[in-house]
């Protein structure tokens, strides 16, 4: 399926690494640049409701100016904190794997839609859906998250190269700083600097940045609304 509408699909490399708050930066990027933007997570555990306070979902329709409703942004919702396939399986539930990828269709007439994956690339969504399969599916260009911290080169660098091996296409990498700097801060950025440059030259044609903790836009700077118009259809 081709979206109606541009977008992005930001992904993690793992759980905890700052997807949200990328997720959530981006989105308000968008909104602030005039667009009519849509915020879609296809499944999220750990909370009772999509407008439950504090919950991915409701952070995310927030960003994105409150459009729809909290449940359009999330439309299945499992309780207990682990897998959604196991999440929902506690509940004598089972993720519904069309509603994955037609839920999406909530937003057809926005600008842009930003969708945030559950995990990682390969993370289960369902019993039969992983992270990648569905960025496929809904043919949106990937945003790969990693934290700020040492070996971030591996980590996305071997999701760069795995996502690429499932077809989908690298819009961005950002290195998202998850919690308060140390007194050793400086040295700590310096070393997310640097990873980020050098990362930068190991995947050329690929914006690399950083979401540094709290801050509300990326450095450097990025046009969100021209990368997932480039990446549409890709």
């Amino acid at each position: 399926m081709v979206p109606a509408s541009p977008g992005l699909f930001i992904v993690g490399t793992d759980t905890g690494v700052g997807k949200t708050a990328v997720s959530v930066a981006v989105l308000r990027w968008l909104a602030g640049a005039g667009l009519r933007v849509g915020a879609y997570k296809p499944v999220a555990t750990g909370i009772a409701a999509a407008d439950a306070p504090g919950g991915d979902p409701l952070l995310l329709w927030d960003a994105a100016g409150r459009p729809r409703s909290p449940q359009a942004v999330c439309p299945q919702v499992f309780s207990t904190p682990i897998s959604p396939p196991r999440s929902s399986q506690a509940e004598g539930r089972q993720v519904d794997d069309y509603l994955l990828r037609s839920g999406l269709d909530a937003w057809s007439g926005f600008d842009v839609v930003v969708v945030e994956g559950a995990g990682g690339l390969f993370s289960p969504l369902s019993a039969q859906t992983v992270g990648a399969e569905l960025a496929r599916d809904l043919q949106l260009p990937v945003v790969i998250v990693d934290a700020a911290r040492r070996e971030g080169i591996g980590r996305t660098l071997c999701c760069v190269r795995a996502a690429r091996s499932e077809g989908l296409r690298i819009a961005a990498c950002v290195f998202s700083e998850v919690s308060a700097v140390t007194d050793d801060s400086d040295s700590q950025r310096r070393v997310a600097r640097q990873t980020a440059d050098d990362l930068a030259e190991l995947v050329p044609g690929v914006p690399v940045t950083i979401l540094w903790h709290n801050a509300s836009s990326f450095d450097p700077p990025i046009d969100w609304w021209q990368i997932a118009v480039a990446g549409r259809g890709s």
